[in-house]
């Protein structure tokens, strides 16, 4: 009896324990896969990937949507092509169209009527001196034309009457210091002095007062005095340096040194 009951628990032991191990792994497997499955569903790599691909197969039809577009384009531009040629090639084997021949009046004489010819009149003989101009360029251009043209009795009133009438005009310095020439190619060497001062004390910074000063030395030579000619002379070489007054100073200093 108890042979029996022990190969009885022998035979039954394993089957149940191969039985209970069967219902472990059914009630444990579906948990398993419940427990996994959130897992790869909530992993950020994966979420990503997939939506990365979803828009690359978005991507995907939506061009081959357009390269189908495209081809049909390219289509039917070959066909309006091939359309065009046959529409040239006809028109290439067309005769060319004859010109019209034209057919030209006959020539009828005009007479053309000759204006009868008008006398020319005789120029006008223009007067021998034109009338002063009133602006002061004007009148500042006809005082120098007339000392150009050796009216120095002339040129003196012109240049006078245009500093009583504009003395502090840009022009009032030139018109002093060619007074003073005026007196200087007379030879009146006293005279043409006290005008070349005249310009330069009252136009000491205009563009005349160096060759004024440089005449005044001049002058002084002229009147046989070397002595003031030296000092106008140096005030040159001193007030008015790099110019061409300034030059023509040393040049005659170096005369008068030969004397």
């Amino acid at each position: 009896m108890k042979t029996e009951g022990i190969m009885r628990y022998s035979c039954t032991y394993p089957a149940c324990m191969a039985f209970i191990v069967a219902m472990l792994l059914l009630v444990g497997l579906p948990a398993c896969v419940s427990f996994q499955k959130p897992f790869i569903e909530e992993d950020p790599q994966m979420v990503a990937l997939q939506q990365a691909l979803d828009r690359i197969e978005k991507l995907n039809t939506t061009n081959q949507q357009k390269v189908e577009e495209i081809y049909n384009r390219v289509f039917a531009l070959q066909a309006r092509l091939d359309g065009l040629e046959a529409t040239l090639s006809k028109l290439a084997h067309r005769p060319a169209p004859q010109p019209a021949v034209i057919i030209p009046p006959p020539e009828t004489k005009v007479k053309v009527k000759q204006a009868p010819e008008k006398p020319v009149p005789a120029p006008k003989l223009k007067k021998a001196r034109e009338p002063l101009k009133r602006s002061p360029q004007g009148q500042y251009q006809n005082a120098y034309e007339a000392y150009a043209k050796h009216r120095y009795n002339e040129a003196m009133a012109l240049f006078k009457r245009f500093l009583q009438q504009y003395p502090k005009h840009d022009l009032a310095d030139n018109a002093q210091y060619w007074i003073g020439e005026i007196y200087y190619d007379l030879g009146d060497y006293s005279n043409a002095i006290l005008a070349f001062k005249k310009v330069v004390s009252h136009y000491a910074d205009r563009s005349k007062a160096p060759d004024a000063l440089l005449k005044i030395g001049y002058s002084y030579v002229a009147l046989d005095d070397p002595v003031n000619a030296r000092i106008y002379l140096k005030r040159v070489i001193r007030n008015y340096p790099f110019s061409e007054a300034e030059a023509k100073a040393r040049a005659k200093l170096k005369e008068l040194e030969n004397l």
